[in-house]
């Protein structure tokens, strides 16, 4: 018997890609096959989240918009900055001492777009519009053109002739970055990159990775995705798989291909009912069994509703069976898609269980691996698996396919992300009382406080006391923005035993009041410090105003009891 496997992937392509697919030769040609994961290292989700440092660390090629952390290719030493407060009249001075740092980290090995936020340790160091929270000399985005030149910084510090221009690798270049946030160190940073203007077919994803070897019309787009592993088969199995897409050779190469319409038809009279002038059956059925297939399945996934956090989205089926199937998928979709893109690939894995072999005159030649079919008094679509020349007849495995039509599953949600303000930190305001006793019995000590805020983008404060001989002590950070404001006009004396309104302009558009009733205004509730002064506060030309519930004036006052409301 003389068997001819007619797809030749490895001569075909050739290079890592013969390597990497070659092992399939004469097998079956699908995702379950090709891009089977088990057995597989391709791209995870945890690697595009934290920050390396190490030789030989992979730089992913993005498409789309991203949020990566990249990997540091650059760093100097921290760098020390002292200065001296206080001294004079015999005193001692202080010395405080400032940490910065230079670096560049590497992003993608394909031209980027632009980049937009940045975050640094999961808190926002760059805003959308490109304003920094922490202060910095400069910063500089390399979009990894093969002709983009060396960076000044680097080439100072290490030479023009020892500095590569890194082409063909996006980086950026942080120069002398405040390290006082985070501990004195390099925080772990990641970046929202914009690698192309918007969504970007599978079938543009496979040829890039393939270096055009691979590729396919028709697919379905993504809104970001990575590409990295150990070869290409590795970095396209993840959208393989996902998408339920196979390999077809023909005429003009190799290409990926998803089951929709039929490509053709196998009708009766094409069936080899004789071989070799022995009758044979030219249909042969089979199916797995129900358990085989996963009762759930879950896709993680990139969402951008949740600033490219990773999300998992979860589908189940009825039956039985207790096996559960994941897959991670290194792209950028919506809850919605993802969660009808698992429900696609736990139906598919159902429908999958009918498999069929026939056996065909030589017409069936004509019919490449990887395409779907119709058969002859059997119901839905088929794919092509297997095809070899067998005993004067033509051998074709074949698998069910999904067929168009399927009802989608309910929208899903993104689930809840806590999002910091994308906002300018904007100037301090700063508040210290001396606050009166408020509880019954004598005071034993000084209660000071003190309050800072400003605003939407505000977070906190450093704190410093200057002592007697004119020196600045740090004495830590001040606590959350409190919500502070201004009287628009003054309390006349009153008795303790009335409501007084109060209307008050806030610091911030975002500030709110609460109320609180007769029980709560008893016990204390909705205290606030109230200290004189001119004028209002006003920030951008909103005013804000509200009723406080209770409250202090300005120490020597009256003690007043303010109404219920809300601003």
């Amino acid at each position: 018997m003389a068997t001819v496997v007619l797809t030749a992937v490895g001569t075909v392509l050739g290079g890592p890609i013969g390597a990497a697919i070659g092992a399939v030769i004469g097998n079956v040609i699908d995702n379950q096959i090709l891009f089977k994961p088990k057995g597989r290292e391709g791209a995870r989700l945890a690697d595009l989240q934290l920050q390396t440092s190490s030789y030989g660390t992979q730089v992913p090629k993005l498409f789309g918009t991203m949020r990566v952390a990249g990997t540091v290719i650059w760093a100097t030493d921290l760098k020390e900055t002292k200065s001296k407060s206080g001294g004079g009249k015999g005193r001692p001075s202080v010395t405080s001492y400032a940490y910065s740092a230079s670096f560049a980290v590497a992003l993608s090995a394909r031209t980027i777009g632009q980049v937009r936020r940045i975050w640094a340790d999961g808190n926002l160091l760059r805003g959308a519009a490109g304003d920094f929270k922490t202060e910095l000399s400069a910063f500089r985005v390399h979009a990894g053109g093969e002709d983009q030149a060396v960076d000044p910084l680097i080439a100072a510090a290490e030479g023009v002739g020892l500095t590569p221009a890194h082409r063909g690798i996006a980086y950026v270049v942080f120069e002398d970055l405040a390290l006082a946030d985070y501990g004195n160190r390099i925080p772990s940073l990641t970046f929202e990159v914009e690698a192309d203007a918007g969504p970007v077919p599978i079938g543009a994803v496979a040829a890039v990775l393939s270096a055009g070897r691979l590729e396919g019309d028709g697919l379905a787009a993504v809104d970001g995705f990575a590409g990295s592993g150990s070869d290409v088969r590795a970095a396209i199995a993840p959208l393989v798989e996902a998408h339920g897409l196979a390999l077809q050779s023909g005429a003009d190469g190799l290409r990926l291909t998803a089951a929709g319409a039929a490509d053709g038809a196998i009708e009766a009279d094409g069936l080899a009912r004789r071989v070799n002038g022995q009758a044979i059956d030219p249909v042969e059925r089979s199916g797995a069994a129900a358990d085989a297939v996963p009762v759930a399945l879950s896709l993680r996934h990139y969402d951008a509703a949740r600033d490219y956090q990773a999300g998992v989205q979860r589908v189940t089926r009825p039956g039985p069976g207790r096996q559960e199937q994941g897959i991670e998928l290194p792209a950028v979709m919506a809850a919605d898609a993802a969660r009808a893109l698992a429900a696609e690939r736990l139906g598919a894995g159902w429908t999958g269980r009918a498999t069929m072999t026939l056996r065909c005159d030589w017409r069936a030649l004509a019919l490449a691996p990887g395409a779907v079919v119709t058969v002859a008094d059997a119901p839905g679509l088929w794919r092509i698996e297997e095809r070899e020349w067998e005993a004067m007849a033509v051998r074709l495995a074949l698998r069910r396919v999904p067929g168009a039509g399927g009802a989608l599953p309910g929208r899903a949600s993104s689930g809840a992300i806590v999002r910091q303000a994308d906002a300018p930190h904007g100037a301090t305001t700063l508040m210290l009382a001396d606050l009166p006793q408020i509880q019954d019995g004598a005071a034993s000590a000084p209660l000071l406080v003190a309050a800072a805020s400003g605003g939407a983008g505000w977070r906190s404060a450093a704190l410093f006391v200057m002592g007697e001989s004119g020196e600045a002590v740090p004495i830590g950070r001040s606590a959350p923005r409190a919500v502070m404001g201004m009287a628009d006009a003054a309390l006349p004396s009153g008795s303790a035993t009335l409501i007084d309104p109060l209307m008050v302009t806030l610091l911030a558009v975002d500030m709110d009041l609460g109320g609180a009733d007769e029980a709560t205004l008893a016990q204390g509730r909705n205290l606030c410090l109230g200290w004189p002064r001119a004028g209002a506060v006003r920030n951008g030309g909103a005013d804000r105003a509200g009723q406080l519930s209770a409250g202090w004036l300005a120490p020597g006052a009256a003690r007043h009891r303010m109404g219920d409301g809300r601003a």
